[in-house]
């Protein structure tokens, strides 16, 4: 359906614009539009029990009692009193500013108010939503719709009736009508009703729950289609393992990493090209399992290439690798954006002839004048800092290479597969041996002396210390710790042993900075979260974050991951003066828990799907209406419906799939992903 919206009366080209701003362009696109919460007026209280809902928002049927009064008060402002009621009381209503309102609100008429409860002498309700009631008229459940600059809800509302009345009435359902029986689903244009106009909580909630089962099991069908299109054939065969890149490692590969690696060489090896997700909790030990996966491409013949989300990170990963394949034989590159063009330009010519093996890098791997002899395998580290198409663009490098991507994003499984459906999954469970658990502890300000004095302790057993802050500067508006003012205080104190390094600083100087720490030669370093991704120093035990409220708990826990990858005991340290509860209850919840699946579990709560998911989707077409913390239930129900059509008719070409064939293109189209 394309109709355009110009066949909505009231909808002309300057409102086409604003209503681009929230992805609407069709009248699909409107009845797409779904409302975001709703405003439950069915529930009508009379006046006589309001007093027990003070500072609730509620919903009353009353009649004006008198003529609205008008009187300008402080600065000019308009105000409007008038007094309302039933037969069981009446109240007092306040506009501001609402020169309309006097002439809606005429004495004996009838309106549904709704809006927050107060109290001053007598029962108040500030600039409360009113509509006008006909006779026998009942209040109801009103969809409350996304908005930008320009557009009310009244005026949403309107132009999705008149949508359904053009094409939501008359939608062919693209689920066959066996599917729908066997999961008791509503018909698509009755689904559409009850989710923007509901008649009561029932109807709502079987409109969501067909319209939410229906997008995710089209996102999963597209994925399906999407990642046998990606199975190309092995062109970078991978032949006999020997071993010899783990036998130059100081430990055991835990049985996780031992078990993830044999499904890596086993994608090699296979008739297919690998794409492979290796999931793992910060600190589970990826990086080794990434050169054992570069071990087998080289060992075979082919170049590998590693990318990281920054330069810090890209230089930690050729500093580890490079002496480890110089022992076996084979020449590592790096390739960043700070590099001088003339070393660039080696860089270049030694990967296009071969002379450079493994090439690791940023962003700059993606520069048109990056060619190689033959790459044979691209591994993507920390998956959530790029995108589905830069990962493409890095393996349209080479003819159909192998890919790994990396994430220390802990999720669940099914929600992994909804984020990285095109890919297969290897999870790193547990820690390597020799680790210990961090303790994490939260402290207001107060704390400081004890703090240092702990901090000084830390040191003289060789330990050493992170301390990050949400800020490079200070800032007079908010009472935040910054970089610099920490470096000023503490420098007074230990001198060159503290250094700091943020986003701001050109990359050599952020680079000396991290040098002097991983080389022990700084004990103290003060950072923004620049530090929060991949960064590997042993040494490190203590880890301390200034106003942790900041932060958010997926966040925190990458930071915190910065420590405890050595064999001593490490701490992490939340400073915060937060007194909202909900704030300290979550920063308790992080200090009681080192389960990386827990704490994204409640992240994703607390912060919802569009935050949460945002970066990880990038490139995928984005929800609507399921939302992926509170609708587990429907996401597994309709990831096992997915996978048994796929099982029956992997090409959706049977005449009952035609049409879901049709909605999933059309949805995976707009993302620019295609299926042929």
């Amino acid at each position: 359906m394309q109709t355009p919206l110009s066949a909505i009366n009231g909808i002309g080209p300057q409102r086409q614009a604003l209503l681009l701003k929230l992805g609407v362009q069709t009248v699909e696109d409107l009845l797409q539009l779904y409302p975001h919460r709703y405003e439950d007026r069915s529930q009508v209280l009379p006046v006589e029990a309001l007093s027990r809902h003070l500072g609730e928002k509620v919903s009353i049927l009353a009649t004006v009692l008198s003529e609205p009064a008008e009187r300008r008060i402080y600065g000019g402002r308009l105000l409007t009193e008038v007094t309302v009621g039933d037969d069981s009381g009446c109240l007092t209503l306040t506009y501001f500013n609402n020169p309309y309102i006097k002439a809606k609100l005429r004495p004996g008429k009838t309106f549904n108010f709704y809006g927050p409860l107060d109290r001053r002498l007598l029962l108040h309700m500030t600039a409360p939503q009113a509509e006008q009631m006909r006779a026998g008229q009942k209040p109801g459940i009103l969809p409350v719709y996304p908005l930008t600059g320009g557009l009310s809800q009244a005026l949403l509302r309107g132009w999705v009736r008149q949508a359904f009345e053009l094409a939501g009435r008359k939608q062919v359902d693209p689920l066959p009508e066996g599917l729908r029986q066997k999961y008791a689903l509503m018909e698509r244009g009755a689904a559409l009703q009850a989710v923007h106009f509901p008649k009561d909580q029932q109807a709502l909630q079987q409109g969501r729950r067909r319209l939410i089962f229906e997008e995710l099991l089209f996102f999963q069908l597209g994925l399906g289609l999407y990642s046998r299109r990606q199975k190309e054939r092995n062109a970078y065969p991978v032949f006999t393992i020997d071993g010899a890149f783990r036998h130059l490692q100081p430990f055991e590969p835990t049985p996780s990493q031992r078990k993830a690696v044999k499904e890596i060489q086993a994608d090699m090896r296979g008739s297919y090209a690998m794409n492979r997700l290796l999931q793992g909790d910060v600190g589970s030990g990826k990086t080794y399992v990434a050169g054992e996966a570069a071990y087998s491409a080289l060992s075979s013949g082919y170049q590998a290439a590693i990318m990281a989300p920054t330069e810090i990170l890209a230089r930690q990963h050729a500093a580890y690798f490079r002496p480890l394949f110089e022992k076996l034989g084979y020449t590592t590159g790096l390739l960043v954006g700070s590099m001088k063009p003339k070393e660039k330009s080696a860089v270049y010519t030694a990967l296009a002839d071969g002379g450079i093996r493994l090439v690791i890098g940023t962003h700059a791997l993606l520069q048109k004048e990056v060619r190689f002899q033959n790459l044979g395998l691209v591994i993507a580290d920390e998956q959530h800092r790029f995108g589905v198409r830069q990962r493409a663009a890095l393996a349209a490098k080479g003819e159909k290479p192998h890919i790994l991507v990396m994430s220390a994003t802990p999720i669940p499984r099914t929600m992994a597969l909804m984020v990285w459906g095109d890919l297969d999954l290897s999870v790193l469970e547990g820690r390597p041996a020799g680790r210990k658990e961090i303790r994490t502890y939260l402290v207001d300000s107060s704390y400081r002396a004890r703090l240092s004095a702990f901090m000084e302790r830390q040191m003289k057993e060789g330990g050493q210390i992170y301390i990050v802050c949400p800020l490079v500067e200070e800032n007079e508006a908010v009472e935040l710790k910054s970089v610099e003012a920490l470096l000023k205080e503490l420098q007074a104190q230990y001198g060159d042993a503290v250094d700091m390094i943020h986003g701001k600083m050109n990359a050599s100087l952020k680079e000396t900075a991290m040098s002097r720490f991983v080389a022990g030669r700084v004990k103290i370093l003060i950072s923004t979260t620049v530090i929060e991704v991949g960064i590997n120093v042993p040494n490190a035990t203590l880890m301390i974050l200034q106003n942790a409220e900041r932060f958010g708990l997926s966040q925190l826990h990458q930071l915190r991951g910065r420590v405890g990858r050595g064999e001593k005991q490490s701490f992490c340290v939340l400073i915060s003066d937060s007194k909202n509860e909900k704030t300290l209850e979550r920063l308790q919840y992080f200090c009681a828990t080192t389960d990386g699946f827990a704490i994204a579990q409640k992240d994703l709560e607390l912060r919802g799907p569009g935050d949460f998911f945002g970066d990880l989707q990038h490139g995928l077409p984005q929800m609507r209406i399921a939302n992926c913390a509170t609708d587990l239930e429907l996401l597994t129900v309709s990831a096992q419906c997915a996978r048994r059509i796929m099982q029956d008719d992997p090409l959706l070409e049977k005449d009952a799939n035609r049409r879901m064939r049709e909605q999933v293109e059309c949805l995976f189209d707009q993302n620019g992903t295609a299926f042929n």
